[in-house]
């Protein structure tokens, strides 16, 4: 390869037709829709951030701008649909490890190591042929123009590899005998179950989000299905060593997977075009993924409640965490959002080290003070009607007063958990309404 500058572009499928590449060069990536999928007003849906069902002139506005948030990032950054597929701490660890080219180590060549196996129904893979790049993709992509410049080779998927987005270290697994084995997929089998791996010697953490999990779906929250599993199951080779004398991690059914069948799903971050570094988002940011949902959601309704309800959860619960990449919709018809089940629901207020979480201490402060009349406000400042958020808010604090003690005995609850839990229950003014 002559010396210069090289592009490198990856082909984005979604449900296994070509919706566009991605386009990089020196730091600069974008994403380029295919014509196909440009004259479809982007449906099926990729993102919300890119196209509206049923609004095809914000497809068309959005697809008209090279240079929107949406499709451009710079700084080695992938746009944000994209970037939120990235898995984070020790799982990106490993996947960059398997890329032979150390320029491949970025952003974008670890999406293409986990390419065959992302979160949704999106798959990246590099061209079969980087010369044969249309010409829309290389005049509209990261060139500038230069479509003459010669095509850098990217690796594609790493065997077995799969993207599970966040920072706690997890794997996306294939159950082969449920509780007895769990293998990297293979042959074309997709994983199945997310599996949430314990600290060395402590899998506390474990038992304390299965519990905050069972208690959430006492209270009324949809949940996802968990389970602790023995770590001695996962046939991963050093994942039993690295867990020392932790003996459990949290197996986690993947919604997004059906019958070895991708279904396409995306969290709020990537639905409101923000990076995964700013998950924290604003109030002005959960009201307008509440906006989405009771104007798209074929739920309605039903998502509002549930939105409400895991937040008044959430609060009972001491999960200060709950932010934007911990809700996500789901695109069961391929065009339209409904709200995932519930996942990553954790007691963070009875965590080792709690008192040093500066943003999550921030949260916990308002989580203490909230009332009844915090929800209402935001129903109203979302375009909801007060009396359906009333009623979810009320009937989450009913049950957990009436079930979460007896729960709380029935589970391997960590008694720390227990403690802060029932003591949040008794004293917190959203408790008592």
């Amino acid at each position: 390869m002559s010396d210069g500058p090289h592009p490198r572009y990856l082909e984005v499928h979604l449900y296994g037709e070509l919706s566009g590449y991605l386009c990089e060069l020196e730091g600069n990536c974008r994403f380029v829709p295919s014509e196909r999928f440009k004259a479809a007003s982007g449906q099926p849906t990729l993102s919300l951030s890119m196209s509206i069902p049923g609004a095809p002139e914000v497809a068309a506005a959005i697809f008209a701008n090279s240079f929107h948030p949406a499709l451009y990032n710079t700084g080695g950054q992938l746009p944000p649909f994209f970037a939120g597929l990235l898995p984070e701490s020790e799982l990106r660890q490993r996947l960059e490890h398997t890329r032979h080219n150390p320029e491949d180590r970025d952003d974008f060549g670890v999406l293409a190591a986990a390419g065959a196996d992302l979160p949704g129904a999106v798959v990246v893979t590099p061209p079969a042929d980087p010369h044969a790049i249309p010409e829309y993709a290389r005049t509209f992509g990261a060139t500038g123009g230069a479509d003459n410049l010669e095509a850098a080779v990217i690796e594609g998927a790493t065997e077995g590899a799969a993207s599970v987005s966040g920072v706690q270290n997890k794997l996306a697994l294939s159950t082969v005998r449920k509780g007895r084995r769990y293998t990297m997929p293979a042959h074309g089998k997709l994983s199945d179950i997310i599996a949430k791996l314990p600290a060395r010697n402590d899998d506390t953490q474990i038992f304390n989000e299965y519990a905050a999990m069972q208690l959430a779906k006492a209270a009324g929250v949809d949940v996802a299905e968990c389970e602790p599993m023995p770590t001695a199951a996962l046939d991963i080779p050093g994942v039993v060593e690295a867990a020392g004398t932790a003996r459990s991690f949290l197996a986690v059914q993947r919604y997004d997977r059906v019958d070895n069948v991708r279904v396409h799903a995306e969290d709020a971050c990537q639905v409101l075009g923000r990076m995964p570094r700013a998950k924290y988002g604003k109030v002005e940011h959960f009201q307008t993924l509440v906006r989405l949902l009771d104007r798209l959601s074929p739920k309605g309704v039903e998502d509002v409640r549930q939105f409400f309800i895991r937040q008044a959860v959430n609060t009972l619960i001491g999960n200060s965490d709950a932010h934007l990449k911990n809700f996500s919709v789901l695109y069961v018809d391929g065009k339209f959002p409904q709200l995932t089940p519930a996942y990553d629901i954790v007691c963070v207020a009875s965590l080792p080290g709690f008192a040093g979480y500066g943003t999550n201490l921030a949260i916990d402060r308002m989580q203490r003070a909230q009332t009844l009349d915090d929800y209402k406000m935001m129903a109203r400042a979302s375009g909801i009607a007060e009396r359906i958020v009333t009623a979810a808010v009320r009937s989450a604090v009913a049950a957990a007063r009436s079930t979460w003690p007896q729960v709380l005995d029935q589970l391997p609850t960590p008694p720390t958990m227990k403690k802060v839990v029932l003591e949040r229950l008794a004293g917190l003014p959203l408790a008592q309404v």
